[in-house]
């Protein structure tokens, strides 16, 4: 298969108290990064879009699975 389906993860995006995290299942990273941006509100992807295309993210084969713990 030419462009399979990838899992892309950026992590520590977004950071305010916290690190967050952008993730997208695309075929290429400009696709991801085209479906983050779909999915976000004008004044999110102003802010942060630029974590987007400064880290490189991880990228998966499926099938991965993964969890994050809760803060408190």
């Amino acid at each position: 298969m030419k462009n399979p389906w990838k899992l892309y993860i950026w992590r520590d995006i977004r950071i305010d108290y916290t690190a967050g995290i952008g993730f997208a299942v695309a075929r290429t990273k400009e696709e991801a990064i085209e479906a983050i941006h779909k999915v976000s509100a004008d004044w999110e992807w102003q802010t942060y879009a630029g974590d987007l295309l400064r880290i490189e993210p991880e990228v998966h084969q499926p099938p991965y699975g993964g969890w994050i713990s809760g803060g408190g």
